[in-house]
């Protein structure tokens, strides 16, 4: 249905510009020399004829617009009547005009103005028509972006929710054991958990987070990480923003966590993480030293990977070799 949805001045608009179109030849025909003398009625004729061309399109197009919603035979028969009853008073308005003109007789003129009247009820209709087809395809279009929208964000809280259980189980086993050992340190321990707590909560509404908010989550959490590990790990961080870029939130804490799920770390051999930048990208990478028994099945990246597509539309890419192991995450900006 497209009541409503074309305003008056497009109406108008379409009206008069059909209504110019359609009276090029009564206008061309008054100034063709004659030997009728009636230069002067043929002008009025052709002017009235503008008049009422203007009228019959603005009516006509009106009518179909309001009318769109019903089915076709209610549409044809109220065109019909309502092209009847404009016609006849188009009539009555020109026939004292042709009763100043010679040469052909009322009933020519009469059948003429039946027939220029269905014409333009004839176009006005398929206009209406073709406008009303063309809006409900746009209303298709929003639809389908609307669920694709909505299936998008339903993927997206789903990837989400396999995280955060995961990240809460391990901080909160790291927060048991420092309070067995050192009560003191708890206290620290328990602000920066909050810290990282309150960004997790604080994302929850979002896909997106930027570059500068994921980094000071990742410091936050490598602390936690510190407190855990002692020195058996180091962290360099070197990233270049500009303030625009974005990452899917949440994205270091699983690379952070990967690192030191799967490689083996001391004091002596302390794990070598970097977090850089490059190519519009985000990359964590780590010095290579795997467990024998790691039990890494993938799932993570492959979330990581699968909110990367749905999000930026670009994958995160992978880089392995016999000494280090890194991942690439597309910025989206």
């Amino acid at each position: 249905m497209i009541k409503n949805k074309l305003s008056f001045k497009y109406i108008a608009l379409y009206a008069i510009i059909a209504g110019l179109l359609l009276s090029l030849t009564p206008f061309s025909l008054a100034f063709i020399p004659n030997d009728h003398g009636h230069k002067g009625v043929q002008l009025l004729d052709a002017g009235v004829i503008l008049v009422l061309n203007t009228l019959l399109f603005f009516c006509s197009l009106w009518l179909n617009l309001r009318v769109s919603s019903l089915i076709v035979l209610k549409r044809i028969v109220i065109n019909l009547g309502v092209y009847f009853l404009l016609t006849v008073i188009a009539i009555l308005i020109h026939r004292p005009i042709w009763l100043m003109l010679e040469g052909l007789p009322i009933s020519f003129f009469i059948r003429d103005e039946f027939i220029h009247s269905l014409i333009i009820f004839s176009i006005s209709y398929i206009v209406a028509q073709a406008y009303d087809n063309f809006l409900q395809n746009q209303l298709m279009k929003n639809r389908i972006f609307e669920i694709q929208r909505e299936s998008l964000s339903v993927q997206i809280e789903s990837l989400k929710q396999q995280i955060n259980p995961h990240f809460f189980f391990n901080s909160l086993n790291t927060l048991s054991g420092l309070a067995q050992e050192d009560p003191k340190k708890t206290v620290e321990f328990i602000e920066k958990l909050s810290q990282v707590f309150r960004y997790v909560l604080d994302i929850q509404e979002k896909n997106m987070v930027s570059l500068t908010d994921e980094l000071n989550f990742a410091k936050a959490y490598i602390y936690l990480m510190k407190v855990r590990f002692a020195e058996k790990f180091t962290v360099y961080i070197d990233v270049q923003t500009n303030g625009g870029e974005t990452v899917p939130g949440l994205c270091t804490q699983l690379l952070l966590e990967n690192c030191f799920k799967h490689n083996a770390m001391s004091s002596v051999n302390p794990l070598k993480i970097r977090i850089f930048t490059a190519n519009s990208h985000l990359v964590v990478s780590n010095s290579l030293a795997p467990l024998n028994n790691s039990s890494g099945n993938g799932i993570g990246l492959r979330n990581l990977n699968e909110r990367c597509l749905l999000l930026t539309g670009k994958p995160i890419e992978i880089i392995k070799d016999d000494d280090l192991f890194a991942v690439k995450v597309p910025f989206n900006n």
